[in-house]
Parts: structure tokens; sequence; C-alpha cells
């Protein structure tokens, strides 16, 4: 018994997909003439949990067509939007601004020399769909949002709203942006009032090498802007494009500075800027680097920061031989203000804006990773970006 499949690909990338292979351990393959619903399998290791998720993620048994599938989790919400999504476009797009209706006609038109693909159009269509659709399309639709801790949400802070687009390497994410971002960009132009859209994009991504590759996404670019080089705008709209602004960074630039500076052995803390208290694991390693959220310092530079009182040390563990390999501590350090740190990384115009659409380049590499300590269970306990 063979368990491969002779023809592997069987979509067209310019076209909704329309079969799929059905594939289990130790069962024959089998085509089945539709689109695979979505849905996740459980993670290996049953020690790391697997919530629910408020109904959003459900025991997957079988498919519409009586194949079952062993430990899969159907994602309800995404095959939800995914239907009313397709009834939308069925329908017209209902809800939507006449700039927004303009563009997605621009998008799908026939004879385009540069067709987009399927993926693209979905990923765009689906955050439009969530933002512009007729309300009766909305029911029953709920993305939930970040879930703040106590003190976070008693300083005033709201959680934010995410939309993920999940794509294939090679599915065009950059061309996604820049149709998302014409589309905010555009509709605020026009219509100044309307708080759904943003003229500002903030675009953070993980290195350099790709923060310039994105610089193509500035409507500054004009024709060589990825907006004209993938016929993504009319180029009698360009000039309105041309009046939003398109921000390019890395993650790294929202850490915030420390105010403070140490000098020798014996000095002590300026206290300077905003006071920043937390807990922290340091790790006697090698060398001094942070690594899967982890901070690891040689013996040496650890004596010397605690001599520098730069940390209080709460707790330590050492190994059978009595040598250190881990210390609790408590830091109290003193960093630019957030209204500082949005002006240094946004500028002063940007900075004040009181919309802002970011796109997360690269996301699955910026998640929070939980400390190895007693306190995981709240925000301060998170590293990460």
């Amino acid at each position: 018994m063979t368990y491969e499949v002779g023809q592997p690909i069987q979509n067209s990338p310019f076209a909704e997909p329309a079969k799929h292979w059905y594939i289990q351990r130790g069962r024959d393959p089998k085509l089945i003439g539709l689109r695979r619903d979505s849905f996740v399998f459980g993670p290996k290791n049953r020690e790391e949990g697997w919530d629910l998720f408020d109904g959003t993620l459900l025991p997957y048994k079988e498919d519409s067509e009586g194949n079952d599938y062993e430990d899969a989790y159907g994602l309800v919400l995404v095959n939800t939007v995914r239907d009313r999504l397709a009834e939308w476009r069925k329908a017209g797009y209902p809800g939507v601004s006449r700039t927004t209706l303009e563009l997605l006609r621009w998008w799908r038109r026939d004879g385009r020399e540069q067709r987009l693909f399927f993926a693209q159009l979905e990923a765009a269509e689906a955050v439009i769909f969530l933002r512009e659709a007729r309300q009766d399309l909305l029911q029953g639709i709920n993305v939930p949002r970040e879930t703040l801790s106590a003190r976070l949400v008693d300083e005033g802070n709201t959680a934010f709203q995410r939309y993920a687009c999940k794509m294939a390497t090679g599915a065009g994410k950059t061309t996604v942006m820049a149709m998302l971002a014409s589309w905010s960009i555009l509709n605020k132009v026009t219509s100044r009032a309307d708080g759904r859209f943003s003229d500002a994009v903030l675009v953070v991504c993980p290195n350099i090498t790709i923060r310039d590759r994105l610089r193509e996404l500035d409507p500054a670019q004009g024709e060589a802007s990825v907006y004209r080089t993938r016929d993504l705008v009319p180029a009698d709209m360009m000039p309105l494009l041309s009046r939003g602004r398109v921000l390019v960074t890395n993650w790294h630039v929202f850490e915030p500075q420390q105010m403070a500076r140490v000098g020798d052995d014996g000095a002590r803390v300026v206290k300077a800027g905003v006071a920043v208290e937390q807990m922290d694991y340091i790790y006697i390693g090698d060398k001094n680097t942070k690594a899967r959220g982890r901070t690891y310092l040689t013996l040496d530079e650890y004596l010397k920061r605690a001599d520098a009182q730069l940390f209080t040390v709460l707790e330590e563990k050492r190994n059978e031989n009595g040598a250190l390999t881990q210390a609790k501590v408590f830091y109290r350090t003193y960093v630019e203000s957030d209204a500082a740190l949005l002006e240094r990384v946004l500028g002063r115009d940007l900075g004040k804006k009181q919309n802002l659409l970011v796109f997360n380049d690269e996301a699955h590499h910026a998640y929070r990773i939980l400390q190895s300590g007693d306190d995981e269970s709240d925000d301060e306990s998170v590293l990460g970006t």
C-alpha cells in the first residue's frame, strides 16, 4: 500500500480552491471535490494545555463528506468568516464605501496583466469585510480582543483589535499589506470623519534587510512603489494616496530606552525618566546574551551588576557543587515615557495621530514568552515583542 499522491497540486493559484487531498495515517489518499475546512491538529505535548477559545476552536471529527480526522480541531471563526465573505462577495460587497468598491473592482477586473492570487484577494477582502460589511452579514462574528491584566486596565489601556492573515511562503503578503494600506489611506483622505480608517500606516518588521525591502510600501516612491508596480491603485488615485504616510521600522525600536547611565564598579542608578519595576530570572552562562526569553550573564557580570545595585537579588539557586546557576532578581529601571517613545519612533506628526493602522510583518516571530517563574499569570511576567 502506498500513501503517495500522483498529482499533489490540484488548484489554480488564481481561483478559490475547489479540491483537496484527504490524507490520514494508515489510509489511502482520497481526492475530495471541495475546499478543505480550516482546522488544526492538537499539540503533541499535552502538558502545554489546549484551550478551546470560547467556541472559536472545537473538536473536528469529520468533514462534510464523512471523512474523519484524528485529534483535529475546527477553526469555527475562520470557517464562518470564509463562508460569509463568499456570500458578501457574491452580493457585490454590500456596505462598503464608494472608494472601497472602486478598489475591489480594480483588483478583480478582467484583463489585468498582473493577476492577483486568490489568497491575496481573500486576505485583503477578509479584513475589509470585518470593517465594512453590512451588519447582518457580521451577525455572530466576534473577533476577540487581547486580554489585559487588571493593572493595565486600571491605567486606562485598551486592548488592541488584531486581525491575522496567515499566508503561505511565496503567497505575496507585501502585496496584501499594500492593498490594505491603500484601502485605509484612500478612504481616510476622501472621508476625514470616518474613524474606521487611517491615513497613517506603521509597518513593523524583524530586521534591517526586510525593512529596506518593504520601503516599496511608501506611496512617496510614486511609480516605483508597489501600488503601481503591482497595479494596485489606478494612476489617477496616486495623488490622493500620496497624502498618506507609511513608516517602516523594526520591532526593536519599541524597546523603551533606559534613561540611567551606569559608570564603573560602585556606580549608582540615576533616577531619571519613568520608573519601571519588574521581576526577572537571570541564568549564569558562558556569555551575556538573551535567548528564547531568558537572560544569561557570566558569573563575573552578574556579580558586577549586583554590586552596582542594578538589581536586588531575591533568591539564588545553586547546583550540587555549590555553583550559582540561577537568580531571581528585582529591577527598578528608569526609562523614557510613552510619549517620548512615540515621538522618537513615529516622529511628532505621526505620533499625534488618533488612528493608526499597524502591520506586524512576520508576526509569527513576534510572540510573548513566559518567564519560568511564579508570576506567569500577569502581563508583567512576559517577555518579547
